[in-house]
């Protein structure tokens, strides 16, 4: 090796190591070992905040662990920490993500192009946004504080009608710094070919629902509306939940019974049994060989690294409450599963440039300083192909629902093996909310709400 090119990769060398270092561990190996530390704590029930405020106080992924904090607080019935958290992130979205930051969203891209997403603040999803809300009215109707319940669920319904003008405005800003050249190879035909046949049953063998569309939140919202004594607007809802769900019996019962203030005039009182059931689809990491000829014959292999989705389990296949078997209400997979494709073309326009930017880096580095300063781009490139898998891990596969009468005789709750969960009695006059969450079987987190 001449002086020069000596010179050229001892330079690109630095320069390549200093990159790494300071784009940190995360950029490297990811999220997925404290996403897993989580997981096992909602599993083992232990309501131990230290990861969790340490995260916060550091301010270190605040979006990420601030949901993650509230599912747990409300696991633990500590709705005010559910709702502290909850709140933290409220305020993170309206500083970071909502407001328009042209320089951290440059400073963003920037950082996805040279090393990964995962060195960026998590920034969420629609759904999560939504569900966040919707957590945040379920806390304040367990507090009996129905006033800011009814503002809760008012806002995860306004976030649910803004949210496709705000992702049309997310796309359009993405396109305007996506650099030409780049883009022409990201959006070209055969590269994503490649790569869509590959997520084809992922993208496509499921029931979609409407774009940022979710229908537990919709009808959870009808619910709590009637019981308030708001018939007006649960009608409206609910009528939103059956044309949306046009079969679904429980729905059905439910909108019939808003209609003409049945609930309010009648001296029958009701109890609804809401399951949320088994954990929601994660993400996962998978690895795609790309021929990028189409950049220069000279490159001729790479990898890209994209997220997917992953089914996780059911707790139970229904709860019975007094004989009456609940019924899916929403899919929260789907829920996933739909705004998972709506965004997939943009993840991989992006995980694309990022690969393209690497490859000609390689190239360049091979041509100007040798065949070992090469190596070292193809090493960083390796170390730094890694897909962002981070998501809201304690969210549910699916919600269910059913309604029983209430008379003198308690209200027995079995999981789908017969087994006893729970004996409640209803105070005589009140319509009752009965909130099941579980994750795991055996593992049974039971809120009740008094109406």
């Amino acid at each position: 090796m001449n002086l020069t090119k000596y010179k050229n990769y001892l330079k690109y060398s630095i320069t390549l190591t200093l990159l790494v270092l300071f784009t940190g561990c995360s950029a490297v190996v990811g999220h997925k070992s404290s996403m897993n530390q989580f997981d096992n704590q909602l599993k083992t029930n232990k309501c131990d905040y230290e990861l969790i405020d340490e995260k916060i106080e550091k301010d270190d992924d605040l979006i990420l662990w601030g949901i993650q904090g509230g599912s747990l607080a409300r696991n633990c019935f500590d709705y005010n920490k559910s709702n502290l958290l909850f709140d933290k992130v409220e305020d993170k979205y309206k500083e970071s993500v909502d407001k328009d930051n042209i320089a951290n969203n440059g400073l963003e891209s920037t950082s996805s192009v040279l090393v990964n997403n995962n060195i960026n603040d998590y920034e969420g999803n629609t759904y999560e946004k939504i569900m966040l809300n919707t957590y945040k009215a379920l806390n304040f109707a367990s507090l009996n504080d129905h006033q800011n319940a009814r503002i809760e669920f008012n806002r995860a319904l306004d976030r649910q009608r803004k949210a496709k003008e705000f992702f049309e405005s997310e796309i359009k800003d993405r396109k305007a710094k996506t650099d030409s050249n780049t883009s022409r190879v990201a959006n070209n035909r055969n590269t994503q070919g490649l790569i869509f046949k590959k997520y084809t049953s992922l993208l496509n063998d499921f029931d979609a629902y409407p774009d940022f569309i979710n229908p537990f939140t919709t009808y959870m919202s009808g619910i709590y509306f009637l019981l308030n004594g708001d018939n007006t607007k649960a009608r409206d809802l609910l009528k939103e939940s059956v044309s949306m769900s046009p079969r679904n019996k429980q729905i059905l019962a439910d909108f019939k019974l808003s209609d003409k203030n049945r609930l309010k005039n009648s001296k029958e009182k009701y109890a609804w049994v809401i399951f949320e059931n088994g954990q929601g689809m994660v993400r996962d990491e998978i690895k795609i060989d790309i021929p990028l000829y189409l950049v220069s014959r000279k490159v001729h292999y790479t990898g890209i690294a994209l997220p997917k989705i992953v089914e996780r389990p059911i707790a139970y296949k229904y709860l019975d409450v007094n004989g009456k078997k609940t019924e899916i209400v929403a899919n929260m997979d789907n829920v996933i599963k739909t705004e998972f494709k709506k965004r997939f073309p943009g993840v991989v326009t992006e995980a694309l440039i990022n690969t393209v930017f690497k490859t000609l880096a390689q190239y360049q580095l091979n041509k100007e300083a040798g065949p070992l300063a090469g190596l070292a781009g193809a090493l960083y490139q390796g170390l730094t192909n890694k897909a962002d898998v981070r998501s809201w891990t304690a969210l549910p596969k699916n919600f269910q629902s059913t309604r029983v009468k209430i008379d003198n005789n308690p209200i027995i709750i079995k999981n789908d093996k017969g087994d006893i969960l729970k004996l409640i009695m209803i105070p005589e006059g009140k319509n009752a909310m009965i909130y099941v969450k579980t994750e795991y079987t055996g593992n049974d987190k039971i809120h009740e709400i008094l109406f």
